[in-house]
């Protein structure tokens, strides 16, 4: 990889894109897209499926966009997604069934599953003594802007209708895709198609889908706790909080990362994050549930802060290593809800934090170099 200069400015840059691509790509989802689809007519089922087309992209693309950005640098892909997140909200005016509306969601899919590895991979790649910490910074970014974006959205569609919702997305792609002419190039590390299977690296996948799994299990079933029905606010307040939690302590825990090694932060965020979903699953009051949401809050910060930066070091193909990273996590983030559903409240959550535990034991006992908890 050859050498660029660095500094706090191409940071801010990258941090920006980030907040504008993830406030952009949630505003057209959240609430906008199940309320636009019952404006077209579409049942609930139909509804479902569309709004899982994006995740599904997400599945398969995010590791041949990091592969890519290997191949071909990550500017040019960033410059992909960028145009993808300027063009992809104007399709929704072209959209008036299931198929067409799943179509523009897909496309959209694109966007996200590539920005997000890709850009993490040019931080890893900028900054490879701070990474842990800048990664929490650009996390931080986007979360910010996924918090703010359900709010935006939504009174927006109230006042203005989806039009504007639809414009105002395709201005924040067209904020990312400027700025993307602004990045440095970095990766171009392969002169064609390869990638070695890490095990390691799937055991790190592991980590980030019980993560997400928790994730989007909590998202979807806590406003059917039997004490918070008919409370929707109060869901959405705890929801809000969790997100802001994950802003304000990620770009610490990198850092924290960064000094002490990976092991140790992953070691007790995943065990916070298990103990978390014990406390959904046995929880039988509001206290327990707001317990509940900030120790899982915290433990995935604390964990995701280092399962991204050792990704990285345990494959010298960055993007390669993140995307596959963001893939596996997007299967445990469709299985989530999946297996609440099927399972139930208590016997789902429980489940997840068994297997959030099992797979932090797996990690610890399986993977090579186990002795030190300094790497």
């Amino acid at each position: 990889m050859r050498r660029v200069k660095t500094g706090s400015r191409t940071l801010y840059i990258i941090l920006i894109a980030g907040f504008f691509a993830i406030l952009g790509s949630t505003m057209s989802k959240s609430p906008t897209l199940p309320l636009y689809a019952q404006s077209l007519g579409l049942g609930k089922g139909e509804i479902g499926l569309v709004a899982a087309a994006s995740t599904v992209t997400g599945i398969f693309m995010n590791f041949a966009s990091g592969l890519l950005s290997d191949v071909y640098g990550r500017r040019k892909l960033l410059k992909m997604a960028g145009f993808v997140f300027l063009s992809a909200p104007l399709l929704y005016f072209l959209t008036d069934n299931a198929l067409s509306l799943a179509l523009v969601r897909v496309y959209y899919g694109v966007a996200t599953a590539i920005f997000v590895p890709v850009s993490f991979a040019l931080v890893s790649d900028l900054y490879p003594d701070r990474k842990g910490t800048f990664m929490g910074f650009l996390s931080s970014s986007t979360l910010v802007g996924r918090a703010l974006a359900p709010v935006l959205a939504g009174s927006i569609i109230y006042f203005l209708g989806f039009s504007v919702v639809f414009v105002l997305c395709s201005l924040t792609g067209l904020v990312v895709f400027a700025l993307t002419f602004r990045f440095p190039e970095t990766g171009e590390e392969l002169k064609r198609f390869e990638f070695t299977f890490s095990g390691e690296l799937l055991l790190i996948g592991l980590l980030d889908a019980a993560v997400y799994m928790a994730y989007q299990g909590i998202e979807t079933f806590l406003p059917l706790f039997y004490y918070l029905q008919d409370k929707a606010w109060l869901s959405g307040l705890i929801l809000t909080v969790e997100i802001a939690i994950m802003a304000v302590v990620k770009p610490y825990v990198g850092y924290l990362s960064d000094r002490v090694g990976r092991i140790k932060p992953i070691l007790a965020g995943m065990t916070m994050v298990g103990l978390a979903m014990f406390v959904f699953a046995l929880s039988d009051s509001l206290s327990l549930v707001v317990l509940g949401a900030v120790l899982f809050s915290v433990g995935a910060s604390i964990s995701e802060a280092s399962t991204k930066p050792l990704a990285t070091e345990v494959s010298r193909l960055r993007g390669t290593a993140l995307g596959f990273l963001e893939s596996i996590k997007d299967i445990g983030q469709a299985l989530g809800p999946v297996l609440i559903g099927f399972l139930g409240l208590r016997t789902g959550f429980a489940f997840i934090g068994v297997f959030g535990i099992l797979s932090l034991g797996l990690f610890l006992f399986a993977r090579p170099g186990r002795k030190s908890l300094k790497k």
